[in-house]
């Protein structure tokens, strides 16, 4: 069996369309149609993110095994189980927002402390912890869900562009903070997280969150 009849053999067992899978890999139809009819060959960064969403090996869909009968149990589960990457793109996306927004509100609530004359600062002190809380909840969603990248390599990369971007808007609530620039540093950290779903993941990232 040959690459291109093992990608189609892969896709129809799972049910995909090509047009389906030319949007996750943000390529046209044709080129899927090319590669299932041998006329040309996937890049590599291609081949990987194929094996992701075909829920296989990078070589078990390089050097498939010829057919010797009836499929394995493991091979009719796999052609039942569709994965679901919009749920995946979802989730990713979701945990993003919630921690931009739990950050901004914990530089909300420490530029309120700042004041000395501000009332109620016990109640506060307690939003404080709070938010603290759900911060750290939402940043390790965030970690949690780079396992979905079945690729060790992308992870680590994806993990350390997420830390930089985590250190970005970090620093923006600092400067909220510093400068008391309240929804205007909003507005700043809403910018930097959407070119982070809008750009940064799609083009470095492999993980398309939007359509």
């Amino acid at each position: 069996m040959t690459l291109g009849e093992n990608i189609k053999k892969r896709r129809e067992e799972l049910k995909l369309s090509q047009e389906y899978v030319a949007e996750q890999l943000g390529v046209s139809r044709q080129a899927v149609s090319k590669w299932e009819t041998g006329q040309s060959d996937p890049t590599a960064s291609n081949l990987i993110r194929l094996a992701e969403i075909f829920e296989v090996s990078l070589s078990e869909l390089v050097e498939p095994h010829r057919d010797v009968g009836e499929p394995s149990a493991l091979e009719a589960k796999r052609s039942r189980k569709k994965p679901n990457l919009i749920l995946r793109a979802n989730l990713i996306r979701i945990a993003i927002i919630v921690q931009a927004a739990c950050l901004f509100n914990c530089t909300s609530v420490i530029y309120q402390l700042r004041h000395p004359d501000f009332p109620n600062k016990g109640l506060y002190h307690e939003a404080l912890v709070f938010s603290l809380v759900l911060l750290a909840l939402s940043s390790i969603w965030m970690a949690a869900n780079h396992l979905y990248e079945a690729d060790k390599t992308q992870r680590r990369k994806n993990a350390n562009i997420e830390l930089a971007y985590c250190c970005v808007q970090l620093f923006v609530g600092l400067l909220t903070i510093r400068f008391g620039m309240g929804l205007v540093g909003g507005a700043i950290m809403i910018v930097v997280g959407s070119v982070y779903i809008l750009y940064i993941n799609p083009r470095f990232m492999s993980r398309r969150l939007t359509k």
